[in-house]
């Protein structure tokens, strides 16, 4: 299950983990000083999507963001520093021990950095003086002790897969603080943390996004729909831009935020969405369709079938926009248009 990213902090801060001051608003709101905005979605790459912004005017900030269906904002203190790194716990596959994932660059260009160094870290002995000596020794720093136990905790006490700071940033005056918190919990663990879940009042089941470097958006319900959907758009002469599955179960608030994400992404020129509907309601994917269209305004072309098929295809039909039972003549007619 991801997290947003106020909630990863909310873990962090009671890991030890230090944190800007901020607060979660869904609403303008006032604040005195510079400041920094963050839309709080679960896809990464908010940055580069203007997602994230220091402002002197948090209010007004807030008030443009909502014009591209953003419904939850974290407002954080602005914290100067001169350095920016990368740190990060998980699991090893290999192995099932946890690993540190460190780097001397941290930033929105992670993905392309390749220094990268690989602490391991046996389940049985846990976080020793020599592992803090020797991060600290390759990160430049000093004090980094308790985000290193902090992460370490969130894998083998609160079963994340994945707890990563990026970016950890070195204050002016020598301070360590997480600016960013991406945390992942396995899901398969989720029952173990009934009162964590209770608090975050969310169930487990949440969309999942990859950004690739195409012009046609993908929406799917379940990985392998998904990833087929993907497939015929490559075969039939198109190029993805995204996996977006929304999961099953998926109503209307979580259609709505999965399209206005990809048509954030301003590479995208259309989008594909197939949805074959079990638990989800396909008139509740309907009405998160017209929604997300009052907001965007990008082609959506819809293969809809299953539960509530009917009435599904009568609401996108009147509001205007293609629906088909085919995923073939779906896809061939967006990628005609």
């Amino acid at each position: 299950m991801k997290l947003y990213e106020y909630e990863g902090k909310e873990l962090f801060k009671a890991v030890g983990i230090p944190i800007p001051k901020g607060v979660v608003t869904d609403s303008p709101i006032k604040w005195d000083g510079k400041a920094v905005v963050k839309a709080q979605l679960l896809e990464g790459a908010r940055g580069k999507r203007g997602l994230v912004k220091v402002t002197d005017n948090v209010e007004q900030t807030i008030a443009e963001m909502k014009k591209l269906g953003i419904q939850k904002f974290l407002v954080e203190e602005f914290i100067p520093h001169t350095r920016e790194l990368y740190i990060s716990a998980l699991i090893d596959r290999d192995t099932a021990e946890p690993i540190i994932a460190a780097s001397t660059e941290g930033g929105i260009d992670i993905e392309s950095n390749s220094n990268v160094k690989i602490f391991h870290i046996p389940m049985e002995r846990g976080i020793r003086s020599y592992d803090v000596y020797n991060i600290e020794k390759y990160l430049g720093v000093k004090g980094i002790e308790p985000i290193l136990k902090g992460l370490y905790r969130l894998i083998t006490e609160f079963d994340a897969e994945l707890a990563e700071i990026n970016p950890l940033a070195v204050t002016n005056d020598g301070k360590i603080i997480a600016l960013d918190s991406k945390v992942i919990l396995e899901d398969n663990a989720l029952f173990r943390h009934e009162d964590l879940i209770q608090k975050l009042g969310r169930k487990p089941a949440e969309s999942n996004y990859v950004e690739l470097d195409g012009d046609v958006g993908i929406i799917g319900n379940g990985a392998g729909l998904t990833m087929a959907t993907m497939d015929m758009v490559k075969i039939m002469g198109g190029n993805p831009a995204d996996f977006f599955d929304i999961g099953g179960g998926a109503g209307r608030e979580r259609v709505k935020e999965a399209i206005i994400n990809i048509a954030s992404n301003k590479k995208v020129k259309k989008i594909v969405m197939n949805i074959y509907s079990g638990i989800t309601r396909c008139d509740e994917v309907a009405m998160g369709i017209v929604e997300a269209l009052k907001i965007v305004k990008i082609p959506i072309y819809v293969r809809l079938v299953g539960t509530n098929e009917e009435e599904g295809r009568r609401i996108l039909r009147e509001n205007g926009i293609p629906v088909y039972e085919d995923a073939r003549s779906c896809i061939g007619d967006a990628l005609r248009s």
